[in-house]
């Protein structure tokens, strides 16, 4: 329940029914507004925001102030909801999912009882349900269907052209139909929600109420962690480089700088209660690729040292490092 748009410009949560809109680059509140129903989903493009709520209405509203532009239903209730960078809605509802836009209700597409949502490129959108049955469609209709062994719990395409698809123990890639592995849920912990980086090059999930962990791609080190001593984290999504948005119950958030590991918070709006929570904090930013050398110079080169905190190939072992808090730092919000 966190959206941060491809420019930065635009940070929204929600917390229940309240729909909460954030300036950017300072974190700071806009404007709030009490939904009628408790909300599914939000987003954030470059030049407006979209709440969408359990009733499976979908409203689109000005981001510098409290106007609503448009709305549309997709006329059923709403079990998940999924909303593109242009700000076009996609929502799951018993018999399917239904895209909706400003204009109102478009394609529609029988998949019962999906339970989770996803927009690609070029039109695709990734549907699933609770049995594990994945499909794929395109503008043309269905593109591909997959069966994976388990119920899926979230999804996020990546640029660099598949799909990252989360059970509760393990991440999936999906490209072109076929299914690889991707990598494995520490023991004791299940993925809640995923998200890719604009670039493609890092991958964020949620394990269980508490930790975040980003991934680098294609070599799947540990990049960054955070983990919650007193919150729980309700979704997370990619700005522009080097940020992440993290989202909080009852409408906080926090954004994490990858490339140094700073840490801000949402401000609060006027007449909310003001929270503050611990995060445990650890950063290892993925060595930039190195320039071709002359061989002798190449052999004279010292390897730097690697530093404290320094990523562990294995998810496993990164989360012993979490959890013993080594590299960390402790951060107190006020």
């Amino acid at each position: 329940m966190i959206a941060f748009d491809s420019s930065g410009r635009n940070l929204v949560l929600a917390d229940d029914g309240e729909f909460l809109v954030h300036d950017g680059p300072s974190e700071g509140p806009r404007w709030r507004r009490d939904c009628k129903s408790p909300l599914v989903a939000v987003g954030a493009t470059t030049d407006s925001v979209v709440s969408v709520d359990e009733d499976g209405q979908a409203v689109w509203h000005d981001p510098q102030k409290d106007v609503q532009w448009a709305t549309a239903d997709a006329g059923d209730l709403a079990r998940a909801a999924a909303i593109s960078p242009s700000g076009h809605v996609l929502v799951a509802t018993s018999d399917g999912v239904v895209e909706l836009t400003p204009s109102g209700p478009g394609r529609r597409h029988a998949w019962p009882d999906a339970t989770v949502v996803a927009w690609g490129v070029g039109g695709q959108l990734l549907v699933a349900d609770e049995r594990g049955k994945v499909g794929v469609f395109g503008p043309a209709g269905l593109v591909h269907e997959v069966q994976v062994d388990d119920p899926v719990v979230a999804a996020a395409w990546n640029s660099r052209g598949f799909w990252v698809v989360a059970t509760a123990g393990k991440l999936l890639r999906l490209e072109n139909g076929a299914v690889h592995h991707l990598t494995n849920c520490p023991s004791g912990l299940s993925v809640r929600a995923v998200a890719c980086s604009l670039a493609g090059d890092a991958i964020a999930m949620v394990l269980g109420p508490a930790l975040v962990i980003v991934l680098s791609w294609p070599g799947r080190d540990s990049i960054g962690q955070l983990r919650y001593m007193d919150r729980v984290v309700t979704g997370v999504q990619f700005g522009p480089a080097p940020w992440l948005a993290v989202g909080l119950d009852g409408g906080d958030g926090n954004k994490f700088d990858l490339g140094n590991g700073d840490l801000h918070r949402t401000d609060t709006h006027p007449g909310r209660e003001h929270r503050r929570w611990m995060v445990q904090v650890s950063v290892h930013p993925p060595e930039p690729a190195a320039a071709p050398t002359h061989p002798q110079a190449a052999a004279q080169a010292k390897p730097a040292a690697a530093p404290a905190s320094a990523s562990i190939g294995t998810i496993m072992l990164v989360l012993v490092i979490t959890l013993a808090v080594i590299g960390a730092i402790a951060w107190l919000f006020g």
